[in-house]
């Protein structure tokens, strides 16, 4: 996985503050496990990313998936993201409230994911 998933829409309000949560904790690229392969001996046979989009309506279960990553991320955040932001987040986090992720019905999934394929000569 290249980094945690997105979930909200982006047009959304909460949207946008998972797009800055995302800007203030991914501030680097992709992992490139290319040279690691290499020098652990292998030849790299193939690389390939991947692009996983899955669209609303989803199961129950993704509604769990985005709090627990959205938690995650939270965890991490500290004072990094404006106070207005950061209240978003905490509520859209709250099992039984009113923006809970919980009761949304227009999660998505987005992420990215690459994986290589290598052998041995």
């Amino acid at each position: 996985m290249d980094f945690f998933p997105r979930f909200l829409p982006d047009d959304s309000a909460l949207g946008g503050v998972e797009a800055r949560l995302h800007a203030v904790l991914n501030d680097r690229p992709a992992i490139d496990w290319t040279e690691d392969l290499t020098r652990a001996g292998f030849d790299l046979e193939a690389e390939r990313p991947f692009t996983v989009e899955l669209a609303a309506p989803l199961p129950a279960a993704t509604g769990r998936y985005a709090r627990t990553s959205l938690r995650r991320m939270r965890s991490h955040v500290g004072d990094r993201l404006p106070a207005a932001d950061l209240a978003a987040l905490d509520d859209s986090l709250d099992g039984d409230g009113p923006h809970s992720v919980l009761g949304r019905e227009d999660l998505v999934v987005r992420t990215t994911r690459t994986t290589w394929a290598a052998r041995r000569p």
